[in-house]
């Protein structure tokens, strides 16, 4: 997935983090708050499904 420095930016402003702690779900590849301080590996939708097995 590419995406361009403006997406990148509109990303991180809506998160809430910076554009260098971006990065995709590892379940469902959607973008996410991946890397820094609180991240998680997987989006909530994703951690949702994975706790109600």
């Amino acid at each position: 997935m590419r995406i361009t420095t403006v997406e990148r930016a509109a990303a991180s402003a809506a998160l809430g983090c910076p554009p260098g702690e971006l990065g995709l779900c590892a379940g469902c590849g959607q973008l996410m708050r991946r890397y820094g301080r609180n991240a998680a590996m997987y989006c909530n939708v994703c951690r949702s499904v994975l706790n109600g097995r």
